[in-house]
């Protein structure tokens, strides 16, 4: 019997394992990172002995965080590299916490116990490069406890209008504004895997679809400083632009200039 092909998404996060972190160590991804951790931290379990998900967990820089806040955490990402990495990486820098460690695709989260967990976390946008994000998210579902939350970001549809305008084909702008999914930006066209968008508007509906409530949503990053790295080389400067981008974050018509959308939903009772 021939051996199942890996998807594109797991063939490209399984060759760059060993150079990931370099790709996000940066004053704008330190900054970014401070803007996620500061949504998310009200949000964490009163409780730290409950268990906490961290999908799509890549090199384990969020299980790290939470692992120091005093949770139990169970790390899972479709690339087995990812994980491997994850997995040395909090041994050195935290060995006696309690971490577990899971090879999966977000559409089949089997291996983990129903109904176990207080709080998942999915940054980086792993729901929407799944090949079904609302499989993924009914998956995510039963694995949460009653009460349990979901935080996770996902791509803004209408940030990526400027990449086809970019491009001068209005027939590509067309039928991605129709169906919303594009593709990873990768020179290799064999590890150029699909990526599903949303709208603010889209988000809510498909969270709420598949049995979730929202709690609270965010743009993020409102102020496009990916494209003003300068801006952010002093500690100052950076909680300046944070105190600004933290004013602009809740606002409906700043949410839409977003690079992506961050939620917080809480696992409802239909």
């Amino acid at each position: 019997m021939a051996r199942r092909r890996k998807p594109a998404v797991q063939r490209y996060h399984d060759r760059v394992a060993g150079r990931y972190d370099a790709t996000y160590d940066d004053d704008y991804w330190l900054w970014h990172d401070a803007l996620t951790w500061d949504h998310l931290k009200p949000h964490l379990p009163s409780d730290t002995r409950k268990p906490v998900l961290d999908l799509g967990c890549g090199t384990g820089k969020w299980a790290l965080k939470l692992l120091k806040s005093g949770y139990p955490v169970t790390c899972v990402d479709i690339s087995g590299p990812m994980v491997e990495r994850a997995r040395r990486k909090i041994e050195e820098a935290a060995p006696t916490a309690r971490a577990s460690f899971v090879q999966a695709d977000l559409c089949d989260l089997s291996e983990l116990a129903a109904g176990e967990f207080a709080l998942a976390v999915a940054f980086g946008d792993p729901i929407g490069c799944s090949t079904s994000p609302p499989k993924a998210l009914k998956e995510i579902r039963r694995r949460l406890t009653d009460d349990g939350l979901l935080a996770a970001t996902f791509d803004n549809r209408w940030a990526a209008i400027d990449y086809y305008l970019e491009r001068a084909r209005p027939d590509e702008l067309d039928e991605f504004l129709k169906s919303g999914r594009t593709h990873w930006l990768t020179r290799d066209r064999d590890e150029q895997f699909p990526i599903h968008t949303y709208s603010p508007a889209q988000a809510v509906k498909l969270l709420e679809r598949a049995g979730f409530e929202i709690v609270d949503l965010i743009g993020k990053t409102v102020l496009p400083m990916r494209h003003h790295r300068e801006l952010l080389t002093d500690g100052q400067a950076r909680r300046t632009w944070m105190k600004i981008e933290k004013r602009l974050w809740r606002d409906p018509a700043a949410i839409g200039r977003a690079a992506h959308i961050q939620v917080i939903a809480r696992k409802s009772e239909t």
